[in-house]
């Protein structure tokens, strides 16, 4: 062997064994040095973490009843990575999912293994997907926000995006509660995507969202939209607010806007109408705000309602002419007759002539003007009253009579809820309670409020304001058996350099019974096109015929009037015991007729006033029992179709042209009465 072979040979040994010594050091590398990451990260790649969403709270009315709910709804998703002939599976899932080919191609042939296709199947078209068999297109079930009064409170509930995340109202308000805490799933899987026999698996479990019940009484709401919305297209007004709240607690009974919008399909209305303008919106009050002004001035012994003033035509301070209604004035009167007639220039002479500013806007502020009530609710607006400081005489005159100074009509009624209740101011709320883990658990009542009158101004305040109904500018306002005191508003809307001298607020601020008031309620009605845009004629009626029917419901007694003469009250539907007691209690003699355990109707009607002794008669029909059907998974048409050929009434939620039967109140079996209705919700197919 020659020395160069041997040579070659050498090297090629020696290189051999560099090689064998460098797979050596990288194999003690990775099964010794790093075996540790190494493990863990092959661990890892294994792991499939999943997040577990829990189930988002329901929002009800202070009686239970649900406003919104999350209900399972179809989802589907593919996995591109699996998928050979995305083409033809385009083609084939089009026309189920209204897609166009192209953009389902698109969707298909996108890397990776997870891509949402719809996240809103209807539910009638899941089977349609299923039948089809199509490799890596798969179905799953999320929760979607479903709120099955449609517009009832809509702007108060808020709204949940299609993650089930609240975005506005109640449900943003309160998201860290009604979200819940998500839970975590990991399992560890073969590259097959197949569950590992003996891998590690854990799972914490999620806390599900609690159930909030709200202020609200879901009839009362009713109520209040039915009126609201009757009276801004009666009078071609833009838009119209009342607010009713129990003065005493605070509690938000009703709070109806229109117009309104649907929280199911909220992407069809723009911001402005979903917005919240009772506590988000501010405006100038006008005539409403007096109330307020004379509370602080009786409070403070400047004036009293007998002090004789003087109401001229017009009042003259600085470049400002204030004009009375009259174009004459009412010359002498007393500060109840002024109040009465909603005199601008008396109310103006007293802000900025006779009381001390700094006195005056020390009220105003304890009333709640110019900052947030505390209520629960983002976005509360402040509403607008300057610092002291920087208001001049002018600027006093313009407040004494409700102009230039903003308030939310929440902090309006939040003041007038002061009079109302001796004098004593609460922090209005719309959560009355929650359930959590089963365990209903109501909030902090400790709401006793603080006082920014006496109790002696606030009754002075509640004589005038029952005075302004009885003889003034509020008539229209009375209730048979209810006795109200309130005040009328009348406010020119600000435009650039000034007022504009068409369009107006209307509004009517009051409470009842005078003697316990039980409702404090606003009626607002904005740039109203009629022959009579006044808050006595538009808004003192709404007011009338809302608070009537609120009280009515709740049960209030109605009260005798002046003459000594009683007011029947609505006994239709009580039990025939409870509507004898109640007639009873009234000093009424009672003539019960028929088998029935129910009132169907009576005679006098409600309202009408009757002697003591009269004798009131009670019409009690039998009720004819019969069982309810089922009605879950029958279509609309079909649900339909049942309902009537069984006599039954049925109201509808929902979907009122297409869908299916979701849910249905009572349940099947259960007993229905002649004049009771099963309530059907519908959900799109």
């Amino acid at each position: 062997m020659s020395k160069a072979l041997r040579m070659r040979l050498g090297l090629i040994f020696f290189l051999v064994i560099v090689m064998y010594g460098l797979v050596v050091l990288k194999l003690f590398k990775l099964q010794v040095v790093d075996a540790a990451e190494l493990s863990e990260r092959a661990l890892y790649q294994r792991l499939r973490i999943d997040t577990i969403t829990p189930e988002r709270g329901d929002i009800l009315d202070r009686n239970g009843k649900i406003l919104a709910e999350s209900i399972p709804t179809p989802a589907v998703y593919a996995d591109p990575s699996v998928i050979k002939d995305p083409k033809t599976t385009a083609e084939k899932l089009a026309p189920v999912l209204e897609m166009s080919e192209e953009r389902l191609y698109e969707l298909l042939t996108r890397p990776g293994s997870f891509v949402w296709l719809t996240r809103d199947l209807p539910i009638g078209k899941r089977s349609k997907i299923e039948n089809l068999n199509l490799r890596g297109i798969r179905i799953v079930s999320l929760p979607r926000r479903y709120y099955p009064e449609g517009t009832l409170a809509a702007s108060t509930i808020g709204i949940a995006g299609i993650d089930n995340q609240g975005l506005e109202g109640i449900e943003v308000t309160y998201e860290r509660y009604l979200a819940g805490e998500p839970g975590v799933s990991t399992v560890e899987k073969d590259p097959a995507g197949r569950e590992i026999p003996v891998g590690f698996t854990s799972k914490s479990l999620p806390q599900n969202g609690v159930t909030l019940y709200l202020t609200i009484d879901a009839v009362i709401q009713h109520i209040a939209e039915r009126e609201i919305e009757k009276a801004v297209i009666s009078s071609n007004a833009k838009k119209g607010i009342l607010l009713a709240m129990d003065p005493k607690t605070g509690e938000i009974l009703a709070l109806a806007e229109y117009p309104s919008f649907d929280p199911n399909n909220f992407a069809e209305y723009p911001l402005s109408i979903r917005k919240n303008w009772s506590i988000t919106e501010s405006f100038e009050p006008g005539s409403t705000f007096k109330v307020f002004v004379a509370a602080a001035a009786i409070e403070e012994g400047v004036i009293n309602p007998s002090t004789e003033v003087f109401d001229p035509p017009t009042y003259t301070v600085g470049d400002r002419v204030i004009r009375c209604a009259s174009i004459w004035g009412h010359g002498h009167e007393t500060f109840l007759e002024a109040l009465e007639r909603s005199c601008n220039p008396v109310f103006a002479k007293l802000a900025a002539e006779d009381m001390d500013h700094e006195v005056l806007y020390k009220y105003l502020r304890a009333f709640g003007f110019g900052q947030k009530t505390g209520i629960d609710f983002i976005g509360e607006a402040s509403g607008i009253l300057a610092p002291v400081e920087n208001l001049s005489k002018v600027s006093w005159a313009n407040i004494g009579f409700g102009q230039g100074i903003a308030v939310t009509p929440l902090q309006l009624v939040t003041a007038m809820s002061a009079i109302a209740n001796d004098g004593y101011l609460v922090t209005p709320s719309l959560v009355k309670s929650y359930k959590e883990n089963g365990k209903i658990i109501s909030r902090d009542k400790s709401n006793s409020g603080r006082q920014v009158i006496s109790e002696s101004t606030a009754n002075t305040i509640k004589m005038m304001l029952r005075s302004v109904v009885v003889n003034g500018s509020g008539q229209r306002a009375e209730i048979a058996g209810f006795p109200v005191g309130g005040k009328t508003g009348t406010a020119q809307i600000p435009v650039a350099g000034g007022y504009s001298e068409d369009d107006m607020v209307v509004s009517f601020l009051g409470f009842a019974p005078i003697d316990d008031p039980q409702i404090v309620a606003l009626v607002a009605i904005f740039e109203p096109q009629t022959d009579s845009n006044y808050g006595g004629v538009l808004a003192a009626p709404v007011f009338k015929e809302f608070t009537s029917a609120a009280l009515q419901y709740t049960g209030v007694r109605t009260r005798v009037h002046e003459g000594g003469s009683i007011a029947v009250p609505n006994l239709t539907g009580m039990t025939r015991d409870m509507a004898v007691k109640e007639l009873t209690k009234l000093g009424l003699r009672v003539n019960a007729k028929g088998e029935g355990a129910k009132v169907s109707s009576q005679e006098p009607l409600p309202g009408f006033f009757v002697e003591p002794n009269t004798t009131v008669t009670l019409f009690c029909a039998l009720q004819e029992q019969r069982e309810t059907p089922r009605f879950i998974g029958l279509s609309l048409a079909e649900a339909q179709s049942v309902a009537l050929s069984r006599g039954i009434n049925i109201k509808i939620n929902g979907s009122k042209t297409d869908g299916i039967v979701a849910s249905q109140k009572p349940a099947a079996g259960q007993m229905l009465g002649s004049d009771e209705y099963v309530e059907l919700t519908i959900i799109s197919q």
